[in-house]
């Protein structure tokens, strides 16, 4: 059972612990790898028992894109831009690029056209990197709900224009 969490004494202590949670609340260890710190180093930074050091603060930005600025004072926004980060395309989210590839097989079934693997796959990756281009931050959940809708039925409206092209293939969407 999971120690009860303690109010963090600093500021800057509880925007570094606001700043894991925006991330979704990963485990502190996981955190803490990615800082180059340990586990308890990271929890006596959330505590506001001691403060990073700048090659820490320089981690945050790198490896999760924060604003060093929300970070340090709690102006501004909690991230960077992402079209901005260095790291930007360095990962994705799993989850949402399965998700991504149900609404392709979805919509594929939908026109009635049926699609290779490979293609629900190739489609997906399109379709996610419009996404990326589309939202500001892909972390923003409600933003993503919002925009996928869009990115669906312009996809739909790509298969049914490539199949009432004569000679162009049924499946040619992109």
């Amino acid at each position: 059972m999971a120690r009860p969490e303690i109010e963090p004494k600093t500021a800057l202590g509880a925007r570094l612990r606001e700043f894991r949670k925006k991330l979704g609340d990963p485990d502190r260890e996981e955190v803490a790898k990615r800082l180059g710190v340990s586990k308890n180093t990271l929890a006596s930074y959330e505590r506001g028992e001691t403060e990073p050091t700048a090659a820490v603060m320089a981690a945050y930005r790198r490896e999760f894109g924060a604003s060093l600025l929300w970070l340090v004072t709690g102006e501004g926004a909690m991230f960077d831009d992402p079209s901005s980060a260095p790291d930007r395309n360095r990962g994705f989210d799993i989850a949402l690029l399965q998700r991504i590839g149900d609404e392709v097989q979805a919509v594929f079934i939908q026109v009635k056209q049926k699609a290779p693997p490979r293609a629900i796959t190739a489609e997906a990756g399109r379709l996610y990197n419009e996404l990326l281009q589309m939202v500001s931050d892909i972390r923003d959940e409600e933003l993503v709900e919002a925009v996928l809708p869009v990115i669906r039925a312009r996809f739909k409206k790509r298969l049914q224009e490539a199949a009432a092209e004569p000679g162009s293939g049924k499946r040619s969407a992109s």
